[in-house]
């Protein structure tokens, strides 16, 4: 499976590639699910998995799981040194938010009707929960938002007195490219946490923070994408919010 993830991961949509995530992740619970069950735990459709088993190269989840349990009965995993690299993502992220200016932000963020937060994968999803509660607890009521439908329909209640903040791995998820567009008509501001580098969503937006990723190695000699920058960057805002309600009125 390693070979075919690496082979087609460039094909993939940002939901397929945090479903690809979660898979390295959870090897010995995915073997055990069924098609729905995993759809359920990666906030995704029955049909989401089986486009992603085929653009993955097999025929189907079932045979997907298959090749998962024999991809780990192989032990091959070269020594690294995990934790200098995590260090090294932490202090990057550390040095690139000292560069941000984060004032208009925090005062638009301060002042909006309604902040609404939505994020466009699962593991953007975990990290956007516990930024989303940071910020209710630094008094800033703010809204969840889950699916890309509700993210649509909501998108249509919303104007220049809201702010809308989108996190994303590559920002060019295609599923929701029209409500952004929608967003920028009705004049919503916008601000995307994105990984480093242009992309649709960071280009339609006014405001845009970026983490970085690395690269980490898994059971069977594969690899995943660690997205413990965005975690950063979103706990850094969180806290740069809190210092602005605090210290700065």
């Amino acid at each position: 499976m390693a070979d075919q993830v690496k082979l087609n991961f460039d094909l993939l949509t940002d939901n397929e590639k945090e479903m690809s995530f979660y898979i390295k992740e959870h090897k010995h619970e995915v073997i055990n699910m069924s098609a729905v069950e995993f759809a359920e735990q990666t906030l995704s459709s029955k049909s989401s998995v089986s486009r992603l088993a085929q653009k993955l190269g097999f025929r189907g989840f079932a045979e997907m799981k298959y090749a998962i349990a024999q991809e780990m009965k192989q032990v091959a995993t070269e020594p690294t040194d995990l934790i200098s690299g995590l260090k090294d993502v932490i202090n990057e992220t550390f040095l690139y938010s000292e560069q941000v200016n984060f004032y208009p932000l925090l005062d638009k963020i301060k002042n909006a009707r309604g902040l609404f937060i939505y994020a466009t994968g699962f593991t953007q999803n975990n990290y956007s929960k516990e930024f989303a509660n940071s910020l209710f607890l630094s008094g800033r009521t703010n809204f969840l938002i889950s699916g890309e439908t509700n993210f649509e329909i909501i998108s249509q209640t919303l104007n220049s007195e809201d702010m809308v903040i989108i996190t994303s791995l590559s920002g060019n998820t295609p599923a929701i490219k029209n409500t952004i567009k929608y967003l920028n008509m009705s004049k919503v501001p916008i601000c995307s946490v994105t990984a480093f580098g242009k992309s649709f969503l960071s280009t339609h937006s006014k405001f845009q923070l970026y983490y970085e990723v690395s690269d980490v190695p898994a059971q069977g000699g594969s690899h995943r994408i660690s997205m413990i920058g965005l975690n950063i960057i979103l706990s850094i805002f969180a806290y740069k919010y809190r210092e602005f309600i605090l210290f700065d009125e």
